[in-house]
């Protein structure tokens, strides 16, 4: 009896242990999360637009100073932070980071969550500001921009499209999405290899063609003197005196 009580007992500890880290790791990550969030809103606390300092490469030294211009243009209060969206959780209003922030500082208005590239995030409205197509302007400024556009470029195209008064046109006929800094850089790579070959096989083929004509006026040169000698008039050999021979025997 004692034995079949250990067993039960020892099968049970193993599926804690387990199942512990599983069920742990929602946990851990809903942590990070409300602490990305405690400390963004900190931040949005003394500046209505956050910019983070972990990718100087993607984002230019006026950054905030660019997107605080182009939202101030929508006329209602407007919350932006750009951070990396990534880890943040699904794309679902009961996760949206953007609803974390608001609940923390407490405030109606437009919020922006964005990453440093550009491409993604989300955009929320909370309380009664003024009416602007904001969901569509979104989605439009996402089609028309490339994915590695920018955080700046992209408020940009949102705000522009959002007061057009053509949002919804635009987000369902966008304009062609332009090239990104990759394959910007990718094709003027391509263009070089191109061009270094052209100069290459030029070089080579100017190379080919002088040492091919230096042949070339060797052999005709050496025809030509052929050509020469065999129609020159022989000469009839010179035929030698007696005299000569005699003295040539003296």
């Amino acid at each position: 009896m004692w034995r079949r009580w250990s067993v039960l007992l020892a099968g049970l500890v193993g599926a804690v242990l387990l199942g512990g880290p599983a069920g742990a790791a929602p946990l851990l990550e809903r942590s990070r999360t409300d602490g990305r969030a405690d400390a963004v809103a900190a931040a949005l606390r003394r500046d209505p637009v956050y910019v983070t300092d972990h990718a100087p490469r993607a984002l230019p030294p006026d950054a905030a100073a660019r997107i605080k211009a182009s939202v101030a243009r929508l006329g209602v209060p407007v919350y932006v932070a750009v951070t990396p969206v990534s880890g943040l959780g699904p794309q679902n209003p009961s996760e949206s980071f953007a609803a974390l922030l608001r609940d923390r500082l407490g405030k109606d208005g437009v919020y922006i969550v964005v990453p440093p590239s550009g491409g993604g995030g989300e955009i929320r409205q909370f309380g009664a500001v003024r009416g602007l197509p904001l969901d569509d302007a979104w989605s439009a400024a996402g089609s028309e921009t490339a994915y590695d556009v920018g955080a700046p470029e992209l408020i940009a195209r949102f705000v522009d499209i959002a007061l057009s008064g053509r949002a919804r046109e635009r987000r369902d006929h966008p304009r062609p999405r332009p090239e990104s800094k990759v394959r910007k850089a990718l094709d003027a790579d391509d263009a070089a290899d191109r061009r270094a070959a052209r100069i290459e096989w030029g070089v080579f083929a100017g190379g080919t063609a002088l040492s091919g004509g230096s042949i070339l006026g060797l052999l005709v040169g050496r025809r030509v003197r052929s050509a020469r000698r065999a129609a020159a008039p022989k000469r009839p050999p010179r035929r030698s005196t007696g005299k000569s021979t005699r003295k040539a025997r003296g």
